[in-house]
C-alpha cells in the first residue's frame, strides 16, 4: 500500500460490513468527495465484500478482507484484498435482464454494477490472494 491511501481491515460477518460501511464513509467524507462518488465508492464496496464475506471461503474460520482506499483529484480508488478461493469477476458476463417485474429475481446483479460504476476494474491473483482494484470517478 502507498502513502495516502487508508486500510480498512474487514472481519467475517454483516456487522463487520456496517462497520466497514461507516470507516469508508469518514475517509470519503474527509476527501471531499461528491454524494455521486461516494454512493458509487459505497456501493462497490458493499457488493464486494459481501460477496467474499458470504462465497469466498469453504470454512467458518475467522478471514480478514483488506480494502486500500486511495483518493485522488479525479478518483476513488478501491483495492479489495482477500485470501478467499481464486474468483476473477471480470470473467463472469452480465446477466440478462429480466424483461418484466415478474421475472426479476433477487441477487446476481452485484457485479455488473460494479462494472457500471467504475472507469477501471482489474483483478490479480498473487500470493493466494484476490486483488480487485476499482477505480470509480470521484465527482
Amino acid at each position: 500500500m502507498t502513502s495516502g491511501q487508508t486500510l480498512l481491515r474487514i472481519g467475517r460477518g454483516m456487522k463487520e460490513l456496517t462497520r466497514g460501511l461507516t470507516e469508508l464513509g469518514d475517509v470519503l467524507d474527509a476527501h471531499g468527495v461528491s454524494a455521486r462518488g461516494r454512493f458509487q465508492a459505497e456501493l462497490v464496496f458493499e457488493e464486494m465484500v459481501t460477496n467474499v464475506i458470504r462465497y469466498g471461503y469453504d470454512d467458518e474460520e475467522l478471514h480478514v478482507v483488506d480494502v486500500a482506499v486511495g483518493v485522488n483529484d479525479d478518483d476513488v480508488v478501491l483495492v479489495v484484498s482477500d485470501d478467499g478461493r481464486p474468483f476473477n469477476p471480470l470473467e463472469r458476463p452480465d446477466p440478462a435482464l429480466p424483461k418484466s417485474l415478474d421475472e426479476a429475481q433477487v441477487g446476481g446483479l452485484g457485479i455488473m454494477l460494479v462494472r457500471k460504476a467504475a472507469r477501471a476494474v482489474s483483478y490479480a491473483r498473487t500470493d493466494g490472494r484476490n486483488h480487485l482494484t476499482v477505480v470509480i470517478p470521484r465527482d
